[in-house]
């Protein structure tokens, strides 16, 4: 390996890192992240990125510990190069970084003991990510009551399973409203097809009757969405059309919460729209009349939109979020 300067990485702390050599594995995390996500539909993409760098360390040779760590950040940065929206990965990644360099220190930088210990946990950050949804359900479901109506769209895991485990103690004895998205028809249809065989009154609505019926028909007692990642200021980056679902919520005074697992935290504090961190062509003007509208934007949702965030850790306020990435990279830099 070349040699290289030596610099302080934010996430490791006083752990210093080399500069990256030339010399890098062949190891194509980009297609194992892929894979993963399509071969089990229980994985968010935060836990995904993790368990990539988990097989990544499957395929290191045992070195030094700042080698280690210097090849985890530059695969780490090379996925979230290959995505649109780095952001759950970012969150996921840092976490993973954390992780590993919290273990160094307590094995005293053997790093052979670290390697071995997650080789042989590879799957527990995702049957943690699993159980970590299932406290969102059993944490958020009291939110639901009976003869209520909630507002929901997407496809949200932490939702959903929110929603059933309601549906079981409640015996479906309330409804959703579900927001159709036309350009997901597929995920809509599975959507509410799985609320529906859980017993649950489903009507689905356009996009463009959210207002109305949030408005005009008050037939909506509360918003319940989920997100990609959770900013450190208590926002949401999340499906577009979450943001106008929120400032709707909030016109009409009706409940705004956020089912989310902690593992989507992330060390990003956005000011707007415009702050995102990343770029999408949600504008695209153009005669082609062939042209089709972006199926993966996201847009920013404040935390003063935010009446609740529903975790596995319980119902917290926004400013949790700020709290909880304290208390785990403060202790870490400590």
């Amino acid at each position: 390996m070349t040699s290289s300067v030596a610099a302080q990485d934010p996430v490791s702390g006083d752990l210093p890192l080399r500069r990256l050599s030339t010399t890098t594995s062949n190891f194509d995390i980009v297609s194992t992240y892929r894979k993963l996500l399509d071969s089990d539909p229980d994985l968010t993409k935060p836990v995904a990125a993790i368990e990539s760098l988990i097989a990544l360390l499957n395929t290191v040779p045992s070195t030094t510990v700042y080698e280690t760590l210097d090849t985890v950040k530059a695969h780490s940065d090379r996925l979230k190069a290959s995505v649109e929206n780095p952001v759950p990965l970012t969150a996921g990644t840092d976490l993973f970084l954390q992780y590993l360099v919290s273990s160094l220190k307590q094995q005293d930088g053997s790093f052979d003991a670290v390697r071995q210990h997650l080789l042989r946990n590879g799957r527990l950050f995702a049957q943690r990510a699993v159980a970590a949804r299932n406290g969102v359900a059993e944490a958020g479901w009291r939110f639901v009551r009976e003869g209520k109506c909630v507002l929901t769209h997407g496809a949200s895991r932490s939702v959903t399973g929110l929603l059933g485990r309601a549906a079981q103690s409640l015996s479906g004895k309330f409804r959703v409203v579900y927001v159709r998205d036309e350009a997901r028809v597929q995920e809509s249809d599975s959507v509410v097809r799985e609320l529906r065989q859980m017993g649950i009154p489903v009507a689905e609505i356009p996009e463009a009757a959210v207002a109305h019926v949030l408005g005009l028909l008050r037939q909506v007692h509360m918003v319940i969405v989920g997100a990609e990642a959770v900013t450190q200021n208590g926002g949401i980056i999340s499906r577009i059309g979450t943001y106008q679902l929120a400032q709707l919520a909030s016109k009409v005074k009706v409940p705004f919460y956020v089912a989310a697992e902690t593992h989507k935290f992330a060390r990003k504090f956005p000011l707007d729209q415009r702050d995102l961190g990343f770029k999408q062509q949600v504008l695209d003007f153009t005669t082609d009349t062939a042209s089709k509208r972006p199926e993966d934007a996201v847009d920013y949702t404040p935390p003063h939109f935010i009446s609740n965030l529903i975790t596995e850790n319980g119902v917290h306020l926004p400013s949790y979020v700020f709290e909880q990435l304290l208390s785990i990279y403060g202790s870490l830099n400590g």
